[in-house]
């Protein structure tokens, strides 16, 4: 067993498979609070509105930019149940491909492909009951305390910056 302190172990691609598929499945049976926990307490979490590579968030709007607290009152509205755009609640299904693992100087950048299937039962004829969202994503993980933790997430959506109907739920 390593402790925090240790060096941390190799990232192989089907381990970084394995918490992608993990981080997946917890954002589609909604446990966010779990998934949450993937992040270290320092970490952001970003969607650009830009498809240029080298948008920096700190210049240029962005779809979401959120550090841990921001996330965690984005969570809280959809946990209050007043969150009236998730009114009905979303589905989801994320599908992940091509995943690959750098090595970085003190994390591990995991790059994969996903798409996120989004379904809301509803009679509103302004919404699409199925949506596709296909994204380029990103994540830095370091090892902390035993465990690979999210330092960073970036969701490049292929369609950032045209029209999105409505993305009011967790990618």
């Amino acid at each position: 067993m390593r402790n925090a302190e240790q060096a941390a172990p190799v990232l192989t691609r089907a381990d970084a498979e394995d918490f992608l598929y993990r981080e997946a499945r917890l954002l589609d049976e909604g446990h966010w609070r779990e998934w949450q926990k993937l992040f270290m307490p320092d970490a952001l979490y970003w969607l650009p509105s830009s498809a240029a590579p080298e948008v920096d968030p700190d210049n240029y709007i962005s779809i979401i930019y959120d550090d841990m607290d921001l996330l965690n009152e984005r969570l809280g509205r959809l946990e209050s149940g007043a969150c009236h755009a998730q009114i009905p609640s979303s589905r989801t299904l994320h599908m992940i491909g091509n995943v690959m693992v750098s090595a970085a100087e003190n994390h591990v950048v995991v790059f994969s492909n996903q798409v996120i299937h989004e379904y809301r039962s509803n009679t509103q004829s302004r919404f699409y009951p199925l949506q596709a969202f296909p994204a380029h994503c990103e994540h830095h993980l370091r090892w902390h305390a035993c465990e690979w933790k999210m330092a960073f997430k970036k969701v490049q959506l292929l369609n950032c910056d045209g029209e999105i109907f409505d993305l009011s739920f967790l990618i």
